[in-house]
């Protein structure tokens, strides 16, 4: 190929190979580019069958497009036919190059010459694989969860994906679905379909939604699903598309379900039946004066404690069964309304407080019932008959921290252990601990952290939680 310096020198710079094949494909001409991508000089190749480099798996495709090109007949108004595709190179050092070539014919030098124009896209192919192989990952982990995961497009008129999950949940097909997104509605119970339709509405609007309802027919709707949603925004503010999770929650609503009828009988009947008793030992204390007064002191004294159990058992039922979300609860306002509470029940005790002036936690609203627990287990335990109990709040950016600190014996480490689960749950043999439990389920619903330090002589439980910018 005839070139004058000028345009040898303008093809040598550009970043795409310029190559020319005659029509049984060998090179004739190639910029300076063949050498900075595959590692040849032009004169490394010139007169060889180029086509020969081309990785197995590709070439008969390559050498049937260019063949094509050979006997194709020329262009009106000698404009040339590009054809582009894309293949695998053998560079220099036995590496392979992801080629994309432009094939078109060459009007000036005839028909049995063809300009071949490749550019370098191995970048773009290894991503293009990479993106394959996380898509194949994703796919086997969605596979292998029973949770549905879900995307719809911001009006839910399309399916964006959904797993096979959905199938075994709904009690529906993901086929019936990907046809008529509406058919996750036919799947709702029919007294939960409006407000499923007002929480998706919601979510296209841009607000996030958790939810609870029944899906499945086919079971008369006895499965109960826990739905989170996120809306997908792009950088304006505009909701593309929701996407979400649903997970079945049966066992669980059953669970809770069960816990509430025993705690409604536990405590009927045990208030019945500790009234019957008070009445007897009323009724002893009556008959048997001063000779069993002490022992019918003590029998009253037993059972009330008894029953303030079973207050503590209420709310730690409450507490575990509501579906109360973690909302910005003012820690300081908090405090110092139980230690009022506290001061008037307790006359005898002092309360002392160190307190910030304002402090911001986020945390579920039954944290209080936790924090009353603390204060008035300090004082019913105390070895002192007017003890102190010092409560602190402080904060650090990172985190809100509650100390209370009591004149007790030492916590039994066997209950600090199961409270960490570092001991077998059933290792608890008695209801001395139940306070203890409340305080731990309150803070770790509000997703705090339970810290306990003994001494000899008193007891520092602190809390942690995180923090709400003011």
């Amino acid at each position: 190929m005839d070139s004058t310096g000028a345009e040898a020198a303008l093809l040598d710079r550009t970043l795409d190979i310029v190559v020319v094949l005659d029509a049984s494909g060998r090179l004739q001409y190639a910029n300076s580019a063949l050498e900075r991508v595959l590692g040849y000089s032009p004169e490394d190749l010139r007169g060889q069958d180029a086509l020969e480099l081309i990785h197995p798996d590709e070439r008969p495709r390559v050498e049937s497009v260019f063949q094509g090109l050979v006997d194709a007949e020329p262009q009106a108004d000698d404009e040339p036919v590009p054809t582009p595709t894309e293949f695998r190179y053998r560079a220099a050092d036995g590496s392979w190059v992801w080629l994309a070539a432009q094939m078109s014919m060459e009007p000036a030098l005839g028909s049995d010459e063809y300009v071949v124009t490749c550019r370098d896209i191995s970048a773009r192919r290894d991503a293009e694989a990479t993106q394959r192989r996380i898509h194949r990952r994703f796919l086997a982990i969605t596979e292998h969860t029973n949770d549905v995961l879900w995307m719809f497009s911001a009006d839910w008129d399309e399916v964006l994906f959904i797993n096979s999950a959905y199938e075994e949940v709904w009690g529906r097909t993901v086929a019936d679905l990907e046809d008529d997104p509406t058919d996750l509605l036919r799947g709702v119970h029919p007294a939960d379909r409006d407000g499923v339709a007002e929480a998706m509405a919601r979510l296209s609007d841009g607000d996030p939604v958790n939810t609870e309802y029944r899906v499945d027919a086919t079971n008369s709707y006895q499965t109960w699903v826990w739905v989170q949603g996120y809306p997908f925004t792009d950088d304006d503010g505009t909701v593309t598309a929701v996407v979400g999770f649903a997970r079945d929650v049966t066992d669980r609503r059953e669970r809770e379900r069960q816990l509430l009828v025993m705690d409604r009988l536990l405590r009927h009947n045990l208030r019945n039946e500790m009234n019957l008793i008070f009445g007897h030992a009323e009724q002893a204390r009556s008959n048997g004066g001063d000779a069993v007064a002490d022992d019918v002191a003590r029998i009253v004294e037993t059972g009330e404690h008894l029953l303030r159990t079973v207050d503590k058992e209420r709310d730690i039922v409450a507490l575990l069964t509501d579906d109360d979300e973690r909302v910005a609860v003012n820690l300081v306002a908090v405090v110092t309304d139980i230690c009022g509470r506290v001061r008037a029940a307790y006359p005898e005790a002092t309360v002392e407080t160190t307190l910030p002036e304002t402090a911001t936690v986020r945390a579920v609203p039954k944290l209080s019932l936790a924090i009353y627990e603390l204060l008035t287990n300090a004082i019913e335990h105390a070895d002192t008959a007017d003890p102190t109990v010092v409560v602190s709040v402080a904060t650090d950016g990172d985190s809100v921290s509650l100390c209370v600190a009591d004149e007790c014996p030492p916590i039994p480490v066997q209950e600090i252990r199961v409270l960490r689960g570092e001991r077998d749950v059933r290792s608890v043999y008695h209801g001395s601990g139940l306070g203890l439990w409340l305080v731990y389920w309150a803070v770790d619903r509000s997703g705090g952290e339970l810290e306990f330090r003994t001494a000899d002589k008193g007891n520092t439980i602190s809390v942690s939680l995180d923090p709400v910018d003011e």
